[in-house]
């Protein structure tokens, strides 16, 4: 493959998973619904918006056929760029827009906006920047007293069943799998279909975070929650997902939407059948860590899984060239 072809098929890749990514997105009623109330709630005649992350500048566009008076957009997808200019053109408020290509954290602008939106919140809350980017936001392009939406972002979790297949892997045909069944225990699952969950527990916050207020992204090690059980024969998971208020009394969870996913965090089941369970949660950059313990009385268990777990087993069992593995580096590309 010459260096022309082989550009020229990441880039039909990229796009391939931009469009079905933000296809996804513009499908999800109950999100769009929630942010787009959410703008009704704040914005006037004499507003001026910024939205953060644009996409594919829904909400720029949304704010200003609400009547805002000047919308900035600011996206530092390249190909998203004339996306957000045609959405605008076809809305009829082209001449209230305007598109910045880039990082917010890099563009220079004044203070000079009633309202700053930014719909980064990943799975995990976190895991798209949000509160560095309203920090920065907050600081350098809000007006004092203007409205950051959403004004509190939040992960939750709680106790649950996860309804398995009847079969064990492989399906179908009569061979053991347990050792590979064992290291994909390691993997969090993003949960499309939420009808094999069943919650076990209340949801507990593991974390909440005020954008108006905090000043550095959060420590998100040891994110913990517990309950007290009196059955815990069916837990064999943990769900985590992101609730986030948006403006004064109106709030979004992601278990309720199709665009967000809630986070699946399988475990073995206990041997003890009541007590006091804990879950704790580590996001780093690289991988995910979760830890459950079970405590009664004088017994008392404990489970530890991580993406990193299963590639240190997988690694120490190739015993290899790192070299090997090179082709990561391309394909992430």
């Amino acid at each position: 493959m010459s260096d022309n072809d082989e550009v020229e098929a990441r880039l039909y890749d990229h796009t391939d998973r931009l469009l079905k990514g933000h296809e996804i997105l513009l499908s999800d009623r109950n999100r769009n619904q929630s942010f787009y109330r959410a703008l009704s709630n704040v914005i006037t005649s004499e507003s001026t918006v910024l939205d953060i992350g644009s996409g594919t500048g829904i909400w720029a566009v949304a704010a200003a056929r609400l009547g805002a008076k000047r919308v900035v957009a600011i996206e530092h997808e390249p190909l998203l760029i004339g996306v957000i200019k045609a959405l605008a053109t076809e809305n009829g408020v082209a001449g209230k827009l305007d598109v910045i290509l880039g990082d917010s954290r890099q563009v220079q602008l004044s203070n000079e906006f009633d309202v700053v939106i930014s719909e980064t919140i990943g799975h995990l809350v976190f895991d798209e920047s949000i509160v560095p980017i309203m920090i920065d936001a907050r600081e350098r392009f809000l007006k004092p007293g203007g409205v950051l939406v959403p004004q509190t972002v939040a992960l939750v979790a709680a106790a649950a069943h996860l309804e398995r297949p009847n079969e064990k892997l492989p399906a179908g045909i009569p061979l053991a799998c347990s050792d590979f069944e064992s290291l994909a225990m390691n993997i969090p699952l993003g949960l499309h279909d939420r009808s094999p969950l069943k919650l076990l527990t209340p949801p507990e916050t593991l974390i909440r975070a005020d954008l108006g207020t905090i000043s550095a992204t959060p420590d998100l090690n040891n994110l913990t929650a517990r309950w007290e059980l009196a059955d815990t024969r069916e837990v064999n998971c943990f769900a985590v997902w992101a609730e986030a208020t948006l403006t004064d009394g109106l709030s979004i969870t992601t278990s309720q939407t199709t665009s967000w996913l809630p986070m699946v965090y399988r475990i073995r089941p206990f041997q003890q059948e009541r007590g006091e369970v804990e879950f704790k949660l580590t996001l780093t950059s690289k991988s995910n860590y979760w830890t459950v313990s079970l405590a009664s009385g004088r017994h008392h268990e404990e489970q530890a899984y991580s993406p990193a777990f299963a590639a240190a087993k997988l690694l120490a069992r190739t015993r290899t060239d790192a070299n090997v593995f090179s082709h990561l580096k391309a394909s992430e590309s």
